[in-house]
């Protein structure tokens, strides 16, 4: 499956606890030239660039598309237009959905840091994708992979408007705001809604350098029971939701988050809150299936895993995704 033109290379979603990899690195190389702002652009085969000026993004209409469903797409912290959620923009629209694959911070115009970022953003690129004729109005669903996740969740408890939510290595919690040319500072809140910041996680107190990762991860996972305010009430989310983890996943604790909203979901009576986790794959988890052949699969173990082991969950979760965006989307009345 071609990805189009592309400017950069083919860097994922990174997030928080990246950061403690390699400390010297950054002496010799700043830490944003290591991962590369990628802007895939559609062919005319594929799709069409979105910039209206409020909506940046690549738009995939479904191939003979008419009042179908929809699907806005956000990916994390690599920011831009990334290739690892142009690949299943792509499969998505082959499969007879048609997505807008939205870019929210770091590309040319948007805010140069993963902070105050506000949720209407999502708004209007959900406004755009349902004013197209391919797309029918109320048959549109949301997906975010890593940081996109908790601006998905966020949006969905103000939003009644989308039908279901897909997370990837979901979080259950808002974290801080987050740039690569600092990623060891911690800023304000990443979301802001009705132009008042969203409440997030204070990690200040976390000492991440040269710490024990796995007292690390203890530390983190502890800071939502001691500051609730910044956990994601997703049992306010209003419609079915699908995370997909992995195990070993090295860049967060999202199989330990996802089952955190699960357990939480299901206090509250809520019960159409479903987590897939996979054992023995990691950060790459969530998205479109990538074969042995496919110049990405090496890549897949990057961020925790092997690559065989992250292609497995990539296919059956994709397998599970469409299964549950057919069932939760159905066909218009």
């Amino acid at each position: 499956m071609r990805l189009g033109k592309k400017i950069g290379c083919g860097c994922g979603g990174l997030v928080l606890l990246l950061v403690l990899a390699a400390v010297a690195i950054w002496i010799w190389k700043p830490w944003a030239s290591l991962v590369p702002l990628e802007m895939v652009e559609p062919s005319a085969q594929q799709g069409e660039r979105v910039d209206t000026g409020d909506v940046l993004g690549n738009f995939y209409p479904a191939k003979g598309a008419d009042n179908g469903p929809g699907i806005l797409l956000i990916g994390g912290s690599e920011g831009g237009l990334g290739s690892d959620m142009t690949r299943l923009a792509l499969a998505l629209q082959d499969d007879g959905f048609s997505v807008l694959h939205q870019s929210y911070w770091r590309a040319p115009g948007q805010p140069e840091r993963l902070e105050g970022i506000p949720l209407e953003t999502f708004q209007r690129g959900l406004a755009w994708l349902r004013a197209r004729p391919e797309v029918d109005p109320s048959r549109t669903a949301m997906m975010g992979w890593s940081r996109g996740s908790e601006a998905a969740q966020l949006l969905a408890i103000r939003d009644p408007s989308i039908k279901a939510l897909v997370l990837g290595m979901p979080g259950s919690a808002v974290w801080p705001g987050f740039t690569w040319d600092a990623p060891w500072q911690q800023f304000g809140s990443p979301w802001t809604w009705r132009g008042e910041p969203v409440a997030f996680l204070d990690t200040s107190g976390v000492q991440m350098w040269g710490a024990d990762r796995a007292k690390v991860d203890r530390e983190l996972l502890a800071l939502q029971d001691e500051q609730p305010d910044a956990v994601i009430p997703i049992e306010d989310v209003g419609v079915p939701v699908l995370m997909i983890c992995g195990e070993a996943d090295n860049v967060w604790q999202s199989c330990a988050m996802g089952r955190r909203s699960v357990d939480r979901a299901s206090a509250a009576g809520k019960d159409d809150v479903r987590l897939l986790a996979y054992p023995d794959a990691g950060h790459y988890a969530f998205g479109a299936p990538v074969g042995e052949d496919n110049p990405a699969f090496e890549n897949l173990g990057r961020l925790g895993g092997s690559p065989e082991s992250n292609a497995d969950a990539l296919r059956e979760g994709y397998r599970e995704t469409v299964a549950f965006l057919n069932d939760a989307l159905g066909d218009r009345q």
